[in-house]
Formats: C-alpha cells, sequence, structure tokens
C-alpha cells in the first residue's frame, strides 16, 4: 500500500474525499485553523492544508487508479512522467499525528510550528518542514510538490532526452 497525491478540482477537496471514500479508498484530507484579522474582529477559519489537494492510500497492484481520475471532485493523479506521485511516508505519518488530536484539523501554534519544521530539519524532507511555517497555500502547495519532485526521480533512458548525444 502506497500515498498518493491527488489534485482536485477547485474547492471541491471534501466531495472527493466523499466519493473516494465511497469506493474503497482511504484518505487523508488535512486541513488547517487559522485565525483571521478582520473588521469585525478575530475570526477562525478552517481550510485545507494543500489547497486543491489531498492524499489516497492504495495498492496499485490491485487497485485502478485509473478509476480516480472519474471521480467526483477529483480532477486527476499527481505525477511525475508516466508514474503517480508517491508520497514519502514519513509526511502522512507527520500529518496524521499533527491532525489527529483535532479531528483531523491542524492547529498549530508558533512554537508547535517550529517544533514539527525542526524535525525535517536534519532529513531528506527538509522542505517539507517549511509546510508549517508558512501561512499561504500556494506557497506549501509548491513546497509539498518539492518534496515530491525529490523523492520521485523519474528515470527516462537516454534517447527519450532532448539534447542527448543518442538521439544526434
Amino acid at each position: 500500500m502506497k500515498w498518493y497525491v491527488v489534485n482536485t478540482r477547485p474547492r471541491e477537496e471534501a466531495r472527493a474525499v466523499e466519493h473516494l471514500t465511497r469506493e474503497g479508498y482511504q484518505c487523508l484530507y488535512p486541513r488547517i485553523r487559522r485565525t483571521l484579522k478582520t473588521t469585525k474582529g478575530r475570526v477562525d477559519r478552517v481550510e485545507s492544508l494543500f489547497p486543491n489537494y489531498l492524499f489516497l492510500h492504495a495498492n496499485p497492484m490491485t487497485d485502478n487508479l485509473a478509476r480516480v481520475r472519474s471521480t467526483r471532485g477529483v480532477r486527476n493523479l499527481v505525477r511525475f512522467g508516466l508514474e503517480p506521485a508517491e508520497v514519502p511516508p514519513e509526511v502522512i505519518e507527520e500529518l496524521q499525528l499533527c491532525g489527529e488530536k483535532q479531528n483531523g484539523v491542524i492547529r498549530l501554534n508558533g512554537a508547535a510550528r517550529q517544533a514539527v519544521a525542526a524535525k525535517f530539519a536534519d532529513s531528506e524532507l527538509v522542505d517539507f518542514g517549511g509546510v508549517f511555517l508558512t501561512t499561504d497555500g500556494s506557497e506549501r502547495v509548491i513546497l509539498l510538490m518539492r518534496v515530491l519532485g525529490d523523492y520521485n526521480k523519474v528515470n527516462l533512458p537516454e534517447e527519450q532526452m532532448e539534447g542527448s548525444q543518442a538521439a544526434a
């Protein structure tokens, strides 16, 4: 069993989770609670940790991942080359630990954010620690994709590489 990243339609993460769960998949939809300053005072708001993305647990040998694309709320699986992007197990474990205490919603104050980021500081997943330091959803997605890109190396035959000696 492996974890994959699903790209959802805008603001349809909850719908995608609902329908993927009906189809028998396990999903992880991490959300974060933020306190925003508005003209009416402070307001707590729950938003997606990674806007338009969620995680799917599936067995690539037995589950037909092609079905995921036609699920309501889903745009596609994130891929690098022809293969779906796998998520490092450490990333999923940390997201589950953080969200477990608050019914799937991550609530991190300044000290907790630093502590989570420090866990990844000396690992191959150093970029993932930044996810907990930034408040901008699009920046968190960029950091996630950077981690996935490092974890999912694409191997191309030399003849498929543009400008290679073999193609000349």
